[in-house]
């Protein structure tokens, strides 16, 4: 069975997990020599910064294989017709004749 939201979802953390990886290499620097201040602080901010890119890692790959297991179908371009004879259970409608007769009856 064909899960488009799965695709999706997986899709969207592929694109989260690569602007982090843009950030990391393109403004994490700036943002660690902010936080020398206190030595603690930036120490705290490698050790997290460096946690989440080794975590992004497997993330990124269970993401793109998600996406590979479950892409989209082509489609054929075939029309199928709407105007198909239902089968259905229900009661005839109250604008049917067969209804009002017998419920007056």
């Amino acid at each position: 069975m064909h899960y488009p939201l799965q695709y999706r979802r997986a899709r969207a953390l592929v694109y989260a997990v690569l602007v982090f990886w843009l950030w990391a290499w393109l403004g994490s620097g700036y943002f660690i020599t902010s936080l020398f201040g206190s030595p603690v602080y930036a120490l705290l901010a490698l050790y997290a910064l460096a946690v989440a890119i080794l975590v992004s890692f497997p993330i990124f790959l269970l993401a793109a294989t998600r996406m590979l297991l479950n892409r989209p179908r082509r489609t054929t371009g075939v029309v199928t017709s709407l105007r198909t004879k239902r089968t259905s259970s229900l009661p005839p409608s109250p604008q049917s004749g067969s209804w009002i007769s017998d419920k007056a009856s």
